[in-house]
């Protein structure tokens, strides 16, 4: 999702993550059924095919390590409550008239100009279906799935690696060929923890993306944040988004003092 090349408020492929798994159930299927017929050694030629040797894409190499800036902003703000689940945010300006939900996309803006994107998801069946493939046991969750697939790199694979590792390694770098550059990560990928979800962000502030993702992970739940950055309104801060992300929390029914 690249929101730079839409100027309007939502991207232009709501389901990305959907689509991404799906092509990624079936590269999966091919891989393992190419690799078998035709060895290992094919391996390379599919490497050098799709440059995930990590020569023109140094991202490949890149792997999650966790925030250093735990800072959480103190500035005023509002809790807000959307698609099931609340959060603080730390701006008091919301626009009225352009939050709204667009399709399954929470739209919250600012009359600074800042905004959020947001919605939520369960596991697609693709991401069932590659849970299923490689084992529950090694990966339980659309969490570890995605950790698998961020921890990968060309370094992973070698002549002498087992065909099924081989297999396993070649489905997880052709993911993260997509995942990181559809999720701007190319400036950095970092471990989040809450007191509830497991997850992912994408894109360091201090290098100016164009915008930072997070993706947060439950038992039955997929959670996904843009925070877009509009230099008229003044770029986002880490401790802003850890106000965000770290706040996140189901809403539960007796809950009724939120703003939305």
């Amino acid at each position: 999702m690249k929101l730079r090349h839409n100027r309007g408020w939502l991207p232009h492929f709501t389901p990305r993550r959907r689509r991404i798994l799906t092509w990624c159930g079936i590269v999966l299927s091919v891989v393992f059924i190419y690799l078998y017929i035709f060895g290992v050694s094919a391996w390379f030629g599919i490497i050098e095919g799709r440059n995930l040797s990590g020569k023109d894409d140094p991202s490949l190499w890149e792997t999650p390590v966790a925030l250093k800036d735990l800072s959480i902003s103190k500035a005023p703000g509002r809790k807000l409550s959307y698609l099931g689940y609340e959060f603080e945010v730390p701006w008091d300006d919301l626009d009225e008239q352009k939050t709204k939900l667009v399709r399954s996309w929470q739209v919250i803006a600012f009359h600074s100009g800042k905004s959020i994107l947001f919605y939520t998801s369960p596991p697609s069946d693709a991401e069932r279906e590659l849970n299923r493939l490689y084992g529950d046991a090694t990966v339980p969750s659309g969490y570890f799935l995605n950790r698998a697939v961020l921890e990968a790199t060309p370094g992973d694979i070698g002549l002498l690696t087992p065909r099924g590792a081989a297999a396993r390694t070649i489905v997880l770098l052709l993911i993260k060929s997509i995942q990181v550059s559809a999720n701007e990560g190319e400036s950095g990928i970092f471990l989040i923890e809450t007191k509830d979800f497991h997850g992912f962000q994408y894109g360091n502030p201090a290098s100016r993306p164009p915008q930072i993702e997070a993706d947060l992970f439950a038992d039955k739940v997929h959670l996904h944040f843009v925070f877009p950055e509009r230099k008229h309104a003044g770029f986002i801060s880490q401790a802003e988004i850890n106000r965000v992300i770290q706040s996140v929390r189901p809403v539960h029914q007796q809950a009724s003092s939120v703003d939305h």
